[in-house]
């Protein structure tokens, strides 16, 4: 009975992740019972990690470690990596109760890391530790349903090769950017994101682009950009859905993009 009930409990998530386009209301973490957890989880590629399966009921799983509190810290480990086409599916990541803030250390750890293609479906980040998800090599990572709360910094780093995010009915609130592309990283390229259905609550910009990348460092990207592609995209703030930057190499800052040729091209809204 158990096993049928937590099937029964994703089919239903999945129902959530995917039944709706328009952008959604406001969003709670749902009910879930603490799981301490101490090292990183690994999905295979081309497998499934659903935590209505595993535990039978929604779980938050939090970190209880220095390297999953969920700080800033560059060495914090992901929650979960996930191989090449694997999904990752109904948990909550962080504590949810840790208190208010966006700088909490409530056991969030660096989220999730995807290795190339990989699909996140309804998954909640009770509080974002360092990252909420992070593509690490060449594909798309495809983000349905779920929510995000309480990040220091972004949500969704893209830090892949010539690489592409998509986030679709979706809620994220308290946050810097809901999406960054790597502005400098040690190999850099064009990358594209999708925002589909996606409200943003109380988060500094929507999406962080290059929408140009600096000639004198990076020259075989004089001509290229990245391209946000949004729709239904609702925020509370009047701050930009779509901040610009000149990507550049590793150990510069990028600069902010005010031409108003590259902004138009990269952000684009429908």
């Amino acid at each position: 009975m158990k096993r049928l009930n937590a099937l029964l409990f994703a089919v239903i998530g999945l129902c959530i992740a995917t039944s709706a386009s328009a952008a959604p209301g406001k969003r709670a973490v749902p009910s879930c019972t603490k799981v301490l957890v101490t090292q990183t989880t690994e999905v295979p590629a081309n497998t499934t990690f659903d935590g209505l399966v595993k535990y039978g009921k929604m779980v938050c799983l939090v970190g209880n470690t220095k390297k999953m509190d969920g700080s800033q810290s560059e060495s914090q480990i992901p929650h979960f990596n996930l191989g090449v086409g694997a999904t990752l599916k109904n948990v909550v990541l962080g504590d949810p109760a840790k208190g208010t803030g966006r700088n909490l250390t409530a056991g969030g750890a660096d989220g999730v890391h995807c290795a190339g293609n990989c699909k996140i479906e309804n998954v909640y980040w009770g509080d974002v530790g360092e990252d909420a998800a992070t593509l690490k090599g060449a594909g798309t990572m495809t983000v349905s349903g779920g929510a995000a709360y309480k990040a220091a910094d972004k949500m969704f780093q893209n830090n892949g090769a010539n690489s592409k995010i998509v986030i679709t009915n979706f809620y994220a609130e308290e946050g810097g950017k809901l999406y960054r592309s790597c502005g400098n990283c040690s190999s850099q390229s064009a990358r594209t994101v999708t925002i589909s259905g996606v409200t943003i609550y109380n988060v500094n910009a929507g999406v962080g682009v290059n929408s140009s990348f600096d000639a004198s460092k990076l020259p075989a990207l004089a001509k290229a950009y990245d391209v946000a592609t949004m729709s239904d995209f609702v925020s509370n703030k009047s701050s930009s859905r779509c901040a610009t930057f000149v990507g550049t190499s590793k150990g510069n800052e990028p600069n902010k993009d005010t031409n108003a040729g590259n902004i138009a091209r990269a952000c684009v809204f429908k």
